[in-house]
C-alpha cells in the first residue's frame, strides 16, 4: 500500500519505471524465478537458499503486484482534495494516512492480502526449486499423494490446508479491524 500511496499521490522522475519494475514479477514466470533465485542466493554474502526466508522473499516479491495495483486502483478513486482538506485544517501526513487514507483503502488492503496468501498457500512453479530435500511443501505433497492414487492422505492435507487458510483469514480480520477511525459516522440533527 505504501508503493501504491508513492505511485498514486507522489510526483517524481521515473515513477513509470517504479511502476514497471513492481508489475515485473507477474510477467515473469515462476520456474525462471526459481532459478533467478537458486542463482542469486547460493553464493555469499547472502545464502538463503534451503532456508524460509527464501520461501517468504518468494511469495513477497512474486505477489507485490496484485497489492499494488489493487492499492492503486483504490486511490486513483480517492479525491486527493480530502486529504489536502485535512492537511489545511491542521493534520500531519501520519495522522491523514491513519484516519482518511486508510479506512478507504481497507477493502482493498484486505482483499489483496487475502489473494496473496491463497496464492502463496497454492503456489507450485517457483517454490519447486526453492525448498530443501529436507522439507515438504504442502501443495506438493497433495500433489504427490493425488498422483499416486492415495487419496485418503490428499484430502486430510487439503483439509489442513483450508483450515490454515480460514484460521489466517481470521488473524488477518483481527489485526485489520475497524477502529473508531474508521467508522463512518454521521450525526442526523
Amino acid at each position: 500500500m505504501i508503493a501504491a500511496l508513492v505511485i498514486v499521490r507522489k510526483k517524481f522522475t521515473g515513477k513509470r519505471m517504479l511502476e514497471g519494475l513492481i508489475l515485473t514479477p507477474f510477467a515473469i514466470p515462476g520456474t525462471l524465478i526459481g532459478i533467478s533465485y537458486i542463482l542469486a542466493f547460493s553464493k555469499p554474502p547472502i545464502i538463503l537458499i534451503g532456508t524460509g526466508a527464501i520461501i517468504v522473499i518468494n511469495y513477497i516479491i512474486r505477489e507485490l503486484p496484485v497489492g499494488v495495483e489493487g492499492g492503486v486502483a483504490t486511490l486513483r478513486q480517492i479525491d486527493p482534495a480530502i486529504e489536502e482538506a485535512a492537511q489545511d485544517l491542521g493534520a500531519d501526513t501520519p495522522t491523514v494516512f491513519r484516519t482518511i487514507v486508510l479506512p478507504l483503502i481497507r477493502p482493498a488492503f484486505i482483499s489483496g492480502m487475502s489473494y496473496t496468501f491463497v496464492r502463496s498457500m497454492t503456489a507450485v512453479s517457483a517454490i519447486i526449486f526453492l525448498i530443501s530435500a529436507r522439507w515438504y511443501h504442502m501443495t506438493v505433497l497433495i500433489y504427490n499423494f493425488s498422483e499416486s492414487i492415495r487419496f485418503g492422505l490428499a484430502s486430510v492435507l487439503s483439509t489442513v490446508l483450508i483450515l490454515i487458510v480460514f484460521a489466517t483469514f481470521g488473524i488477518m480480520r483481527l489485526l485489520v479491524r475497524k477502529s473508531e477511525y474508521l467508522e463512518k459516522n454521521v450525526n442526523l440533527k
